[in-house]
């Protein structure tokens, strides 16, 4: 989300003027004729590849923001790059409005000390060309390949040299099951690779639940994981294949992950339970788009650790999940430690039983309601330490004027709010809300479809939170 505004630094007022006046500072040249003449000189008439520029003894810390300021103002031109990519970098981002060929090529001549390196969404690379590049960096920590389109050749490189990763992202990536097993194991040796790592994401890939839980069994240390649907990577342990090739025959694992997801596919009670079992530092659980039943909901209410829940229905009309059957007494096992909350596709939500069940939350999040019980005390205090609501309705849902109410008289500390569809929220009730909390803190409201919101209202918040401005800046208001 965004952040108020506040006036830039010094230091970030001396990059953006060696930005805007690069080409006089870095090259003494007064006129972009004299840089073009730079930029075409042959070799041997003394080019811009001459002149080294006055940043080699910068720390890597003021070289990476520089890189970043310039390339916020005006991209990353050629007579940058010889200059900015110097060996003493230890992050660096690949940049899209830049030659990714000089790119590359620099670094992997000269920044044998990278520990941070981003490819993110660099679909025009071919994917050979990771192989070879990656053999030049062994003290990587940090790799970022999410959408890329790299072959499963480029993962045995990393799992061979880059033995201190602790960090990859390879989401929406074309890795397969062969190129995640390149990061679990060498098959030719059966040594261990990349033992420090501790976070791997590989959701929207094409790897299967049967090589993510080869993943959990070569990384037992692992304490982020993101994948779609958890349940079929613990059945996996208990299949003929893995206890044939590992010769374990009952493999319970004591995990030290913080996340599970189970979403968008089959949950299955034994993939569910043997997933809470062998996770008991879990931190955040999401359910959704799932079928699965109220009691197993209640295998997580052991789990004392869990700060952060997501669960919700499936898409289709048959809910198997109930509020006060199922969500209520979760709540009433972890509710005093839940900082955050986002429920979605539930019949008759009790905001107030939520109010008082979940004292410290932080996040809230109601989506596709069908029906709120209409039960409400706005003498409360409730929903104090709310930093961030989204109520997103559906067509033809009520939401009672005082549901709204009991949310937001009380949340003081409320920074961002969204709500979406909520034809009852209107300039009456906004002034009502205003009246009992001023919101002195917010920075953001975006008001989606609420057409019951009228110009009048949002020229009050306005005038009301001067730090506010129209449009895509750092605080805004929105009505869509």
């Amino acid at each position: 989300m965004p952040v108020k505004p506040s006036p830039p630094s010094l230091k970030r007022l001396c990059m953006e003027t060696i930005s805007s006046q690069y080409q006089l500072i870095c090259y003494g040249c007064t006129s972009r004729t004299q840089m073009n003449q730079l930029l075409n000189a042959d070799e041997d008439e003394g080019g811009y590849l001459d002149i080294p520029g006055p940043f080699t003894d910068l720390p890597s810390s003021l070289l990476e923001e520089l890189v970043q300021v310039i390339y916020d103002h005006k991209g990353l031109p050629n007579e940058t790059l010889h200059q900015l990519i110097l060996p003493q970098l230890e992050s660096y981002k690949i940049q899209m409005r830049s030659s990714r060929h000089i790119q590359t090529n620099l670094i992997g001549q000269r920044c044998e000390k990278l520990k941070s390196l981003d490819f993110a969404y660099s679909k025009s690379i071919q994917p050979m060309f990771y192989t070879k590049f990656f053999r030049n960096f062994p003290n990587l920590v940090r790799i970022n390949l999410q959408g890329t389109i790299i072959d499963n050749e480029g993962f045995d490189s990393i799992g061979e040299i880059c033995t201190q990763l602790k960090e990859i992202n390879i989401s929406h990536s074309t890795i397969t099951d062969a190129g995640l097993m390149y990061l679990c194991v060498n098959e030719e040796d059966d040594l261990k690779r990349c033992q420090q790592l501790l976070s791997i994401s590989i959701e929207k890939t094409r790897t299967s639940a049967k090589s993510v839980a080869y993943l959990l069994y070569y990384h037992p240390l692992l304490v982020k994981l993101g994948y779609e649907n958890f349940a079929p990577v613990f059945e996996y342990f208990h299949s003929p294949e893995f206890i044939k090739t590992t010769k374990i025959s009952n493999y319970r694992p004591t995990l030290r992950l913080r996340n599970l997801m189970f979403a968008e596919d089959k949950v299955s009670e034994e993939g569910f339970t043997a997933a809470i079992e062998s996770c008991p530092l879990l931190e955040s659980v999401v359910v959704h788009q799932t079928d699965l039943s109220n009691s197993l909901l209640g295998d997580l209410m052991s789990i004392s650790s869990i700060t952060s829940l997501h669960l919700g229905n499936s898409s289709f009309s048959r809910h198997t999940l109930h509020f006060e059957d199922g969500i209520i007494p979760l709540l009433l096992a972890l509710g005093q430690r839940l900082t955050s909350l986002n429920l979605e596709k539930f019949n008759k939500v009790d905001v107030m039983q939520i109010g008082d069940l979940c004292p410290h939350l932080t996040y809230l999040r109601l989506s596709c309601v069908g029906s709120y019980v209409p039960v409400f005390d706005l003498l409360k205090v409730q929903f104090s330490e709310l930093e961030e609501l989204e109520l997103l309705n559906t067509r033809g849902a009520h939401v009672f004027t005082k549901t709204i109410h009991q949310i937001m008289n009380k949340a003081k500390k409320l920074k961002h709010a969204k709500f979406q569809f909520v034809d009852t929220l209107n300039d009456e009730v906004w002034s009502d809300i205003l009246c009992e909390n001023p919101l002195e803190e917010l920075q953001t409201i975006v008001f989606d479809q609420c057409h019951s919101i009228s110009v009048y209202t949002l020229e009050g918040i306005v005038a009301q939170l001067v730090s506010f401005h129209w449009g895509r800046g750092s605080n805004a208001v929105g009505r869509y």
